[in-house]
């Protein structure tokens, strides 16, 4: 048993007792994995919202796409400036649904952190998340060179952020799986020998 100052099991995976209110020491591993996770969503929601920026600083490509799939007669019919504002519209819609699913996974860690009986099925939803952001660093540089009207260093910061998010993701997502954490998740009983 590895002791410290004040006599309690510091030991990865050992729940302690601090005398103030009789919950479990949270593990190193749950820290880093919040800390990792909490990286990735705040670097995501600057994601979001600099693909808003960058969708309204040139909006020239998302106007050919809405104008692509209609016909003449049909934007006729409905007139430049709806097919204007539909374009923008979709734009803060996509940005506002991508900040709603960061709240789901901030929420998500909030669980985990309380240790909330609910904290297994959130580390299972970052679970897919991580994936996700670990396969988007791949394609990211399998994609071509933003180009139009938009200054270098948006596409700059955008990719640099998307790699950081990946990373902290990725990190997030060892943790995860760690005896620890599933601990912690009460995935597994505490009781039980677990490889540390």
């Amino acid at each position: 048993m590895s002791e410290t100052t004040t006599g309690l099991d510091t030991r990865a995976g050992a729940e302690t007792t601090p005398p103030a209110d009789g919950r479990p020491e949270m593990p190193e591993t749950i820290r880093l994995l919040l800390l990792l996770w909490s990286l990735a969503i705040g670097g995501e929601v600057l994601h979001q919202i600099l693909n808003v920026v960058i969708a309204l600083i040139d909006p020239a490509p998302l106007l050919a796409m809405a104008r692509e799939g209609l016909s003449d007669e049909e934007i006729a019919n409905l007139g430049e400036a709806t097919v204007t504002a539909s374009a923008y519209a979709s734009v803060i819609l996509i940005g506002v649904m991508g900040l709603l699913i960061m709240g789901l996974l901030a929420w998500g860690l909030t669980l985990i952190k309380r240790r909330s009986r609910h904290a297994g099925t959130a580390r299972r939803l970052l679970l897919f998340f991580g994936i996700y952001f670990g396969l988007r660093i791949l394609l990211l540089f399998m994609a071509p060179a933003g180009g139009g009207d938009v200054p270098v260093i948006f596409y700059l910061i955008d990719g640099s952020l998307q790699i950081l998010v990946g990373v902290a993701a990725i990190l997030g997502l060892v943790f995860s799986f760690r005896v620890e954490t599933m601990r912690w998740t009460r995935e597994i009983d505490s009781d039980k020998p677990g490889r540390d």
